[in-house]
């Protein structure tokens, strides 16, 4: 039997998967990120002890799956995007890695922005800018560190770096360029985008770019004793995980559409041309098959949810886990437009970068009376993240026929019949939660063989487990919520500026 490897290094959490030819997943496994926090704002991670977890989740996800691992015939790697996984001339890290979550490069990105230089680099990269990019992460170590470029060899992204350390070699993909940022139309790094976050000097410890299909190296015999993974088995350069998650669930045709319900949720449209509309917001990424997936990010997606069940409580489990069958029957229990209450979910300390760009704003409960409870609020968490995404595809200049969705979120039919209802629109689950995963090893596969070409990979693996259609007066109800949301979100943004100056101790202008 023949069989693929797919690797997500996610934010919060590294799987690795063990797919066979139908695009199914017989074994996978996964680790808690370790994150670090030298300071309050910043994000890292120790590159050495990422690896070993990931090399952890391979042997055990083979083991799982129950096969040879002479049958895994290739591995794909998605990851993260953005931050700076930078290593030496041995291939060692030469510090902690960046990560995009990591806001130590906010005041330079506001500093950008005064000098009115945010949109050339949307111009040039078809990216808003935001503190954990690569190109902002590499200014603050200019000023910073500048010792760190001297030491730096190359500077890696998430899945990069994994790929280093399986096959020894150094290379990236067009959709990791595309968030250093480069050049979309050109798909290349841009000297003037790094030059203009005060990382000119970085241009030339930029690693080569490979087709994110091609084989870029084979597992060494080192990488094989500490994964269990045979050696000389082929390694594809992979992407990064926006684009993994669209491929994964078949969003590959233009105007496909789909919304990775994470700790930031992904609305992304695929095009076949580089569309920048609506100008200065989100992201666009390069993806294989010369197309892009135009993304429109709610940057603190469920982690607004997190948020509000540590700060709030939720009901548990014999086990201690949270009982989301509990909280769905809560929510259940309050009528459309959560009593009242209309939740502003901009918890991340980053900000928003889309509809609207705004690193000073925060979230707020809006509608708050005498009556409000726990259910209430917690019902309008569930809206607001719905609000969110339609926020952002109200925004984009083509409209989606359909939305899938895919993340942990998705498994809920509680909640994707609320994105129905919310944003008009029938939602699609995909049959795999791993889309990260699945989208790379469907890179693999191809590279290996098992499939003719990414399209019929795609058609192949892609599944689809549920279809949920907007009930038109329930869909009436959430158009008036919907503005009323807009409304409120408009109002507490007025505000960002002067919380900001207050909570710092200065005196607002």
């Amino acid at each position: 039997m023949a069989y693929v490897l797919g690797i997500d290094k996610g934010t919060s959490v590294i799987k690795a998967v063990v797919f066979d030819t139908a695009g199914k997943a017989c074994g996978a496994a996964e680790r808690r990120v370790e994150v670090l926090k030298p300071q309050p704002s910043w994000h890292e991670e120790d590159p050495a002890r990422t690896w070993a977890l990931c090399a952890e989740t391979i042997r055990e996800a083979i083991q799982a799956a129950g096969i040879a691992p002479s049958d895994v015939k290739a591995v794909g790697i998605a990851g993260h995007m953005g931050g700076a996984w930078l290593v030496g001339h041995d291939g060692a890290p030469v510090r902690n890695a960046v990560c995009w979550p990591d806001e130590r490069a906010q005041a330079d990105q506001i500093a950008m922005e005064k000098r009115g230089l945010l949109g050339e680099a949307f111009a040039i990269s078809g990216n808003g800018l935001m503190p954990g990019i690569t190109a902002m992460v590499l200014g603050w170590l200019s000023r910073h560190e500048p010792q760190a470029l001297a030491k730096t060899r190359a500077v890696l992204c998430a899945k990069d770096f994994l790929r280093l350390q399986l096959t020894g070699e150094i290379a990236t993909d067009p959709s990791d360029v595309s968030f250093v940022p480069g050049d979309i139309d050109a798909r290349r790094h841009s000297a003037r985008v790094l030059s203009l976050c005060g990382a000119g000097d970085w241009l030339e410890k930029m690693p080569p770019i490979l087709p994110s299909e091609a084989i870029a190296g084979h597992v060494t015999a080192n990488a094989a004793r500490q994964t269990g993974l045979c050696e000389g088995t082929p390694v594809v350069t992979g992407l990064g995980d926006a684009c993994a998650n669209a491929l994964g669930v078949g969003a590959i045709r233009p105007g496909d559409a789909m919304t990775v319900l994470g700790t930031s949720c992904l609305n992304s449209l695929v095009t076949d041309r580089a569309e920048r509309a609506p100008e200065g917001l989100g992201f666009l990424f390069a993806m294989p098959l010369d197309r892009y997936v135009r993304i429109l990010p709610n940057t603190s997606g469920t982690m607004s949810f997190d948020w509000f069940l540590d700060r709030f409580g939720a009901p548990r489990t014999d086990d201690g886990k949270v009982d989301f069958a509990g909280l769905e029957a809560m929510a259940g229990g309050v009528a459309r437009g959560a009593g009242g209450v209309v939740f502003i979910p901009y918890v991340g300390s980053a900000g928003v970068l889309a509809p609207f760009y705004d690193p000073l704003a925060r979230g707020a409960f809006f509608g708050a009376g005498s009556h409000t409870g726990h259910a209430h609020l917690l019902r309008a968490v569930y809206e607001a993240l719905c609000f969110a995404t339609r926020d952002c595809f109200s925004a984009m200049a083509t409209k989606p026929r359909a939305l899938v969705l895919t993340g942990g979120g998705g498994k809920s039919a509680f909640w994707a019949q609320m994105f129905a209802d919310i944003c008009n629109l029938p939602i699609e689950i995909a049959a795999t939660q791993e889309s990260g995963a699945l989208g790379a090893a469907l890179l693999a596969g191809v590279a290996a063989g098992l499939w003719p070409d990414l399209e019929t990979a795609a058609a192949t693996a892609s599944r689809r487990v549920a279809r949920y259609e907007p009930d038109p007066i329930a869909a009436r109800d959430y158009d008036g919520w919907f503005e009323l949301y807009r409304g409120a979100r408009d109002v507490y943004r007025r505000y960002s500026a002067e919380r900001t100056a207050l909570k710092s101790g200065e005196v607002a202008a």
